[in-house]
């Protein structure tokens, strides 16, 4: 299952934004919605969830300097990517996020609407941010 974000202007530079969450689990409570209800983090990773979901763990697993950061599930029973995209571009940075994993199609109908608001909500609050 692919899923993607709009692409979302940040005025800060790509540098800044990668510095800021390459690594730094704990600062991505900066950037989860409001409908996340538990965050917790530590030096591997970080923990979140929203009611209905059960939480998920997230690790880091490849970055490129001020291009990308992926972030993957951390269980075996979750097989997926977050990829954070960092383009700089005229003093700013556009950035989006990609979804990559694989899913059985029951599961696919029922996660695909609720975690595209989700990194939907994701991108909009790290434009917001930064």
């Amino acid at each position: 299952m692919h899923l993607e974000t709009d692409k979302v202007r940040c005025s800060s530079d790509a540098a800044t934004i990668f510095n800021h969450l390459n690594g730094k689990f704990d600062n991505y409570k900066d950037i989860m919605p409001e409908d996340v209800a538990t965050f917790e983090s530590d030096e591997t990773s970080f923990v979140f969830g929203m009611k209905g979901v059960p939480e998920i763990r997230l690790i880091g697993k490849e970055s490129v300097v001020n291009e990308r950061i992926v972030l993957t599930a951390a269980s075996s029973k979750l097989d997926f990517d977050l990829t954070l995209h960092l383009s700089p571009d005229n003093g700013g940075t556009d950035v989006w996020f990609t979804f990559e994993g694989e899913f059985n199609a029951m599961m696919q109908m029922m996660i695909k609407k609720p975690l595209q608001a989700f990194i939907d909500k994701l991108v909009v609050k790290l434009g917001e941010r930064f």
